[in-house]
């Protein structure tokens, strides 16, 4: 897709400007580059800029990563998420819990449903019903005190405002890794591999990182936000590239029981 867009667009254009919340991975635009086919070398033109965020993320929110046992492949994980989330779930406030998977979603919130119910606390499923009335159901819950969590998958870590206290905990089970299975995405993946290089750390790990950084930003929506992360993946702390993709996120206070 890269050499194509440089033929079609870039090299045709007088002139771009290219703008996005996420378009860093790694704190890099290496990758978005890669992928756009835009030319890093110097003298071709190209400039980047991040600019600093309005939040004070250190005063607004807190990360925190709480001992798991299980990394996610193993069959444990599912069984410790049912454990864990009931006691991270704030009270009187909103929730939203985010997954990698329907099955895995649906077999927690199979789990908690009748123990959320007994707490009192609202439940509601991804694809159960409309996204406006799962969402117009929240609002109206939030607003009236109670305990409302959303359980949601991929959609729902990007694109979904929440502002205030219609968002005040956010849970994220998994690290965000996609499995690579189209032919291209497959055929790329061999490329660099054949290459020497490592299509993991090249490719999973950068998108990965894009993707971690959505689901964060779902969180803080105004100025005057505030509210909770947690990331209860293992692998962000034990595993060599967690430290890359943990410093990737916004610069929030961070409390790692590790």
């Amino acid at each position: 897709m890269g050499w194509q867009l440089d033929q079609q667009l870039w090299s045709r254009c007088v002139g771009a400007v290219l703008v996005s919340a996420t378009m860093r991975a790694l704190n890099s635009f290496s990758f978005f580059c890669h992928q756009a086919g835009i030319s890093q070398k110097e003298g071709d033109g190209v400039q980047f800029l991040a600019l600093a965020s309005p939040f004070n993320y250190a005063e607004q929110a807190e990360l925190i990563v709480p001992k798991m046992k299980n990394e996610p492949q193993a069959p444990q994980f599912t069984d410790e998420l049912v454990e864990k989330i009931p006691n991270i779930i704030e009270q009187g406030k909103s929730n939203l819990v985010l997954f990698s998977s329907y099955w895995q979603m649906n077999k927690v919130a199979d789990e908690l449903r009748a123990k959320f119910s007994l707490k009192g606390w609202h439940l509601q499923i991804q694809g159960e019903k409309s996204r406006s009335e799962i969402l117009n159901k929240h609002k109206t819950l939030t607003q009236g005190g109670k305990t409302s969590v959303l359980f949601g998958t991929g959609s729902f870590s990007e694109g979904l405002d929440l502002p205030g206290e219609l968002l005040e905990n956010l849970v994220i089970t998994k690290i965000p890794f996609a499995v690579p299975t189209s032919p291209i995405e497959q055929a790329h993946a061999e490329y660099i591999e054949s290459k020497g290089g490592n299509a993991f750390l090249q490719i999973t790990v950068p998108e990965a990182s894009k993707k971690l950084i959505q689901s964060a930003g779902r969180l803080l929506r105004k100025e005057r936000d505030c509210g909770t992360l947690y990331i209860l993946d293992r692998r962000i702390v034990t595993k060599r590239y967690g430290k890359s993709l943990l410093d990737s996120l916004p610069p929030f206070k961070r409390t790692i029981e590790y």
